[in-house]
């Protein structure tokens, strides 16, 4: 048992959430996010949340971490967006940043923003592969989402690629062909 999950069955113990025998499930809990409040230029609040997308960061021929703060800082000057188009964003060692506040829509999927959570892990997975702290971290944070959001992971169209719902390569073919597995972990 990690840290985190010692933590959890604690807090869980504390507050008397037993089923009898059975600890509530840690991960029905929010995992650990670090908070990130940048400065957008333009804000609205999405009306609805159906779906996931997850994306790459896709440096070109190179896979390297990279953190919320560059990618915001990429999108707000090269891309003259608001800012961070992903809502969260996950490192190399399995840390997830807080990109675009999550109720808030986002810039990461055209035509799907208005009813979608953007997932990005950084890195290229073209070429490189997901390590296994962000494919821990992507499962846990798409299971909490989607509790939280009452989704249904297995429902066609809920956790997708960029690709699916775009005309792109992404989220690479290392971690496209890793979605199932996040499905069934979330389901």
């Amino acid at each position: 048992m990690n840290r985190r999950e010692f933590l959890c069955v604690g807090a869980a113990c504390l507050l008397g959430m037993l089923d009898g025998q059975k600890i509530v499930e840690a991960s029905y809990y929010e995992p650990m996010i670090y908070k990130r409040f940048f400065q957008f230029t333009e804000y609205e609040e999405r009306p609805v949340t159906d779906a996931l997308v997850i994306h790459h960061t896709g440096f070109l021929n190179v896979d390297k971490d990279s953190t919320a703060a560059a990618v915001h800082k990429f999108h707000q000057e090269d891309r003259k967006w608001a800012g961070i188009g992903y809502h969260y964003l996950i490192r190399k060692d399995g840390m997830i940043e807080q990109g675009r506040r999550p109720q808030m829509i986002g810039a990461h999927a055209f035509g799907h923003n208005k009813h979608s959570i953007g997932v990005c892990l950084a890195g290229n997975f073209d070429i490189g592969k997901p390590t296994n702290a962000q494919m821990k971290a992507v499962k846990e944070l798409c299971r909490w989402l989607c509790r939280k959001y009452g989704l249904d992971p297995m429902k066609k169209g809920v956790i997708v690629g960029h690709r699916d719902v775009n005309d792109t390569a992404c989220p690479g073919k290392h971690l496209y062909k890793r979605l199932g597995e996040i499905r069934r972990f979330c389901s």
